[in-house]
């Protein structure tokens, strides 16, 4: 009965063993594939914000060229136009997936997302990015940080549309042409918006910086509270957005023209039923440790 109880012991302690060697291995994958696909951004000033009229230019010129466009739309929480200074930085190339997302899920024992009542299934496909709160999207980034000791956070405002205006140029959409073709660089007119969208990552092409799908499917979180004139008065030298407020950022994404790179909107951070995608950055110019 002894030998009995302590084989029985052992292959509880193995088993255990075994479980905590793969979800570090799981994690040490995750990490290494996340820390690989981080593009430098090298700092530099910009004029951040909505130009309105070379962006009206842009698009007319596309329109002449036969490219199918509705009225450019701009609001006045995209302006005034402030000179921004950042420092250099490391951010994500894809939106982090829903294959991203349960690694970190299951190695601190939450539930996945799919798995929550309130998450659309229509939503659900391992390389689609995934579909979660503010509060979870930013702990997602500092989970990274705190397995990695670097400075994995969400990215500001700022450091989202420097980055997709390819290092501050006047780009109206962060492809590869700064334009859409849609089909070949952002999501098709024709598919119904529940039908496919939103989409793998990375199915189109990239922008100049090789940053994949900022401007079309999923919003994305930035860390900023959401006040309408904070341009107005928002420091020069990265910016951080209001101290406090009500609403979070999230910027980018959408199926059709909502994914300008200068677009802002406000999003209710405390209701469960209000999620959006993300990418992290890494707050640092320095190498990143080589990944296998």
């Amino acid at each position: 009965m002894k030998k009995i109880i302590l084989c029985l012991l052992l292959l509880t302690i193995t088993t255990c063993v075994q479980a905590k060697t793969q979800k570090s291995t799981e994690v040490q994958q995750l990490i290494d594939k996340t820390c690989r696909q981080m593009i430098f951004v090298k700092g530099g000033t910009f004029m951040m914000g909505d130009p309105v009229q070379p962006f009206v230019d842009i698009i007319n010129e596309a329109v002449r060229n036969g490219d199918r466009y509705s009225e450019y739309m701009s609001s006045e929480r995209n302006r005034p136009v402030h000179k921004v200074t950042l420092d250099s930085y490391y951010m994500g190339t894809y939106e982090v997936t829903y294959d991203d997302y349960d690694v970190y899920t299951r190695a601190t024992g939450m539930a996945l997302v799919r798995e929550d009542r309130r998450h659309n299934p229509i939503m659900y496909s391992p390389q689609k990015p995934v579909d979660i709160s503010w509060n979870r999207a930013l702990d997602y980034c500092q989970w990274l940080g705190e397995q990695t000791g670097l400075l994995f956070d969400l990215p500001t405002e700022a450091q989202w549309e420097y980055a997709a205006r390819n290092r501050g140029q006047n780009v109206v959409f962060a492809t590869d042409t700064g334009l859409l073709e849609p089909g070949r660089n952002f999501t098709r007119f024709d598919i119904p918006v529940f039908e496919k969208f939103p989409e793998d990552v990375g199915l189109f092409a990239p922008s100049p910086m090789g940053f994949y799908n900022l401007s079309d499917n999923a919003a994305e979180w930035v860390k900023d509270w959401y006040a309408k004139d904070y341009y107005q008065h928002s420091p020069e030298k990265n910016p951080q957005g209001p101290k406090t407020g009500t609403f979070k950022v999230s910027r980018g994404g959408g199926s059709r023209l909502d994914g300008t790179t200068v677009a802002r909107e406000k999003s209710d951070y405390l209701n469960k039923n209000v999620s959006a995608g993300l990418r992290c950055v890494i707050n640092t110019d320095k190498p990143l440790p080589k990944q296998e």
